[in-house]
């Protein structure tokens, strides 16, 4: 990538957090969920993507994150995050806190957060909800209060997302961590499609034991992820080569990842450029970054009504399918793509940074 690719990425990315910030912020670092004025405050899990998008831009020195750090705080019970501001909060959701477990990780590994022992403590919390009574797997949601009395699903992406702190503290730490190999075999005995480690990876394991099998990107993202630690870890070539074919694996899957969300694509986008800064295969390289740009270009083409090009606003459905003009937009897709065209913009040195 020229200089001049990446201060055309840099402007999209700053065009897109001012656009978030100008439509969305509601103050002391808080969002509210879209850009309607009379939006309530932000969930976590969207909150969590635009915590994201700004750690990113924050490593090209365009701003200071703290504001959204403080705000952060706001869904804190002093246990866990809640999944809306407190009081009053809400349900636990144990994949939101590893998400956010991650972002914290971020901010270490980018000179913004000093201390992980929030992080510790979200990891010693997150361990808690393995499933010991049905064979295992990370539940969804904390149970036995609201949605933990009907839901019990044990999905991958909250998993194999615990995985991926626990070998980021133990690289970071020094001291090993006995449970995320345990986490990843559970992911590909139960989840994994291919049964050969590479996915794809299907979504989760019910209460009752059938199968969602939704194939998300975001699920492919931090199994790849994990093992790229793994072989930072270990220099044992077996992982990186499982996370080089889960990679392959994931682009033949999504090809153009335009029929899924922008919060989903960012969080399997950040995990390949993981695996770009390890693996020697130049032509695995070059695909992984080509998906981000394409999909980064498509997003930005005023043609496919993603963007409003009045106030750099995006928007999305469900599906990430394009929503102009019938529904506002939303902060999660915001902070998404401010986080994709940030990374566009990083330094490649910097890719193992990343979480």
């Amino acid at each position: 990538m020229s200089l001049h690719d990446a201060d055309i990425q840099l402007q999209r990315a700053s065009a897109a957090y001012d656009a978030m910030q100008r439509s969305m912020s509601a103050g002391r670092g808080l969002y509210r969920e879209t850009a309607a004025a009379d939006s309530p405050l932000a969930y976590v899990w969207p909150f969590s993507r635009a915590l994201l998008g700004t750690l990113c831009l924050a490593r090209l020195g365009v701003l200071a994150p703290v504001d959204c750090l403080k705000g952060l705080e706001r869904y804190w019970t002093g246990a866990a995050y809640a999944s809306a501001v407190v009081p009053p909060g809400g349900d636990v959701y144990y994949d939101d806190n590893a998400w956010i477990a991650l972002a914290l990780v971020l901010a270490h590994r980018l000179d913004i957060v000093r201390q992980l022992d929030r992080v510790r403590q979200l990891y010693t919390f997150g361990l808690r909800a393995w499933d010991r009574d049905h064979g295992g797997g990370i539940l969804w949601v904390q149970q036995g209060v609201g949605y933990g009395l009907s839901n019990h699903d044990r999905g991958a992406g909250a998993t194999a997302g615990w995985a991926e702190v626990g070998l980021h503290l133990q690289e970071l730490g020094g001291k090993p961590e006995p449970m995320p190999q345990t986490l990843l075999e559970w992911v590909s005995t139960h989840l994994d499609a291919s049964h050969a480690g590479h996915g794809p990876f299907l979504n989760v394991v019910r209460g009752d034991g059938s199968i969602d099998t939704n194939v998300w990107s975001y699920n492919q993202g931090v199994m790849l992820g994990a093992r790229v630690l793994q072989y930072r870890l270990t220099r044992d070539i077996a992982y990186l080569t499982a996370a080089e074919g889960i990679a392959r694996q994931t682009l033949g899957t999504f090809g153009d990842f335009e029929r899924h969300p922008p919060s989903f694509n960012a969080m399997c986008f950040q995990n390949m450029l993981m695996l770009h800064a390890e693996t020697a295969d130049a032509q695995l390289q070059a695909a992984m970054r080509e998906a981000m740009v394409q999909y980064a270009e498509w997003a930005w083409d005023p043609s496919t009504r993603a963007r409003d090009e009045a106030t750099n606003l995006f928007y999305f459905d469900d599906a990430g399918r394009p929503a102009l003009g019938s529904q506002p937009a939303r902060v999660q897709d915001q902070g998404a793509m401010t986080q994709l065209y940030a990374l566009l913009a990083w330094p490649r040195s910097d890719y193992a940074k990343l979480t």
